[in-house]
């Protein structure tokens, strides 16, 4: 079984950002989530939920770190 998630950018950024912490199990269920929460001027991906996209989207993400610092 794949998990999947959902993220977003700015269509003039680069750098896609982790707006939501849903998980989904179905890829149609995370496409339907990410075009009906996406803001107007924002473009979004489903991405599986590996441990490399994890790394790369989930754990360096701006929020994530913030609320980290938050807790300590």
């Amino acid at each position: 079984m794949n998990l999947y998630f959902v993220i977003f950018k700015k269509k003039k950024n680069n750098d896609y950002r982790l707006f939501s912490n849903h998980i989904f199990d179905d890829e149609k269920k995370a496409e339907y989530f990410g075009k009906t929460s996406m803001k107007r001027g924002f473009e979004h991906k489903v991405l599986e939920y590996t441990n490399e996209n994890v790394s790369k989207y989930w754990n360096k993400n701006i929020w994530v770190e913030n609320e980290k610092e938050r807790k300590d």
